[in-house]
């Protein structure tokens, strides 16, 4: 058996995704759960996590490799709890981070900033963080304040330029996306 953070083929990679959900999920009509609010950074995680599993799973390679591929909402509940990721696994066992988010005056949300230091500081050496900002439910562009803001929540990483994603819907955001995903899991 291989340790989760194992890449027996060079070409193996461990990704994660982390997104900002508006409002987390409720159970719908059936039962099953539904996020309370779908918001575009919502229908760009599912682009993103279509994309690199297409990449990192190719058919035809079942059982041959160890690459990995964690989705992880960030979600602000009641009462100030906030719900996030693992970073202390994310950084130990990632190296190509897809961060999905809107912003707050050109800034990273509060919400998102607690929850990738919570727990913290986490040392990400040696990974890449690719920011894909939601501009339909945005405030403010994408610029020198955002990335500030990343290098001091996620100290050792290399920040990749932002994708700014244009559109609400996967169809919309997909062709956007697929080419930088493409060099983050090269």
């Amino acid at each position: 058996m291989q340790p989760i953070n194992a890449r027996p083929l060079p070409d193996d990679r461990h990704a994660c995704i982390l997104w900002l959900s508006r409002a987390g999920f409720v159970p719908g009509a059936d039962g099953s759960p539904v996020e309370a609010e779908p918001s575009p950074a919502s229908a760009a995680a599912r682009v993103a996590e279509g994309l690199l599993s297409s990449r990192l799973f190719p058919p035809g390679r079942h059982g041959a490799g160890m690459s990995r591929l964690q989705v992880s909402e960030i979600c602000s509940l009641r009462h100030g709890l906030v719900v996030g990721p693992d970073m202390k696994s994310v950084a130990a066992l990632h190296e190509a981070i897809v961060l999905v988010t809107p912003l707050a005056d050109g800034r990273l949300p509060g919400v998102v900033a607690d929850a990738l230091t919570r727990f913290g500081p986490h040392d990400l050496t040696g990974a890449t963080v690719l920011p894909v900002v939601t501009l339909a439910d945005s405030t403010g562009e994408p610029g020198e304040a955002l990335l500030a803001d990343l290098r001091s929540v996620l100290p050792g990483a290399a920040i990749a330029d932002p994708v700014a994603l244009l559109g609400t819907t996967e169809y919309e955001m997909a062709p956007q996306l697929e080419p930088r995903l493409d060099e983050l899991v090269r």
